[in-house]
C-alpha cells in the first residue's frame, strides 16, 4: 500500500474518531434535553404522542383545514411507573446510542494503529451490533408502558403500539448490517491465523 493511500486511510479514520465524538455530545445533549422537556410543567409531563386523527383549523395565515394526528399532550396524575418508563425510554436509548458511537470510535482508533483482523475488534463490532438492537427495543418497550400510564391518566387508551415498534426498523437494519462486519471480522482472523501458522 502506498503511503498516499495510507494517509487518505488516516484522515478517513480521524474524520470518522471526531465525528464520533461530535454524535456521542449531541446524543448526551438531546437525552438530557428531552428528559427536561418531559417535565417541563411542574406536576405533570409534556410529551409528543400520536392521537386520534381530527380536525382542527391551521393557524396559518387566515386558517386553514387540517388533520392532525399526533399532539403535544400535558398531563397530570400520571403514575409513577409510567412516569419512570418514559423516563427509561429517552435515557436507555441514548445510553445505547452513546455505547454504539463510543465502540465506533475504539475500533478506529485501533484500525488507525493497523489492528485489523483480532478477537478485540470482532467483541467490539458484535457489540455494537447488540447496542443498535437494544436502542431498537427499550425505547418503544419503555415509551408504550409510559403512554398506557398517560392517556390511562386521560381516560383513554393507547393503541399505536406497532408504531412505536416500527420506528426503531432502521435501527434493526443497522444491528444487522454491522454484524455482517462481524463474520467479516471474525474469517479475517481465521485466515490472518491461518497464514501466520504457515509462515
Amino acid at each position: 500500500m502506498d503511503a498516499k493511500q495510507v494517509r487518505a486511510d488516516r484522515n478517513d479514520l480521524n474524520t470518522a474518531v471526531v465525528v464520533g465524538a461530535l454524535v456521542i455530545a449531541w446524543l448526551l445533549n438531546d437525552g438530557i434535553r428531552r428528559i427536561i422537556d418531559l417535565f417541563a410543567t411542574p406536576g405533570s409531563v409534556t410529551l409528543t404522542a400520536r392521537i386520534p386523527p381530527q380536525e382542527i383549523t391551521a393557524m396559518i395565515g387566515a386558517g386553514a383545514p387540517a388533520t392532525v394526528d399526533s399532539a403535544t399532550l400535558v398531563v397530570a396524575d400520571v403514575n409513577a411507573l409510567s412516569v419512570g418508563s418514559l423516563v427509561l425510554a429517552i435515557a436507555l436509548s441514548a445510553l445505547c446510542l452513546i455505547a454504539v458511537a463510543v465502540l465506533g470510535v475504539i475500533v478506529c482508533r485501533r484500525l488507525m494503529r493497523g489492528i485489523v483482523f483480532d478477537r478485540a475488534n470482532t467483541g467490539l463490532a458484535f457489540g455494537m451490533s447488540m447496542c443498535l438492537l437494544a436502542a431498537g427495543l427499550v425505547r418503544p418497550w419503555f415509551e408504550n408502558m409510559g403512554l398506557n400510564g398517560v392517556f390511562a391518566a386521560l381516560g383513554g387508551e393507547y393503541d399505536d403500539q406497532w408504531l412505536l415498534f416500527s420506528e426503531g426498523i432502521p435501527l434493526f437494519v443497522a444491528a444487522i448490517a454491522v454484524g455482517v462486519l462481524v463474520i467479516v471480522f471474525r474469517r479475517g482472523a481465521a485466515l490472518q491465523k491461518d497464514a501466520e501458522g504457515l509462515i
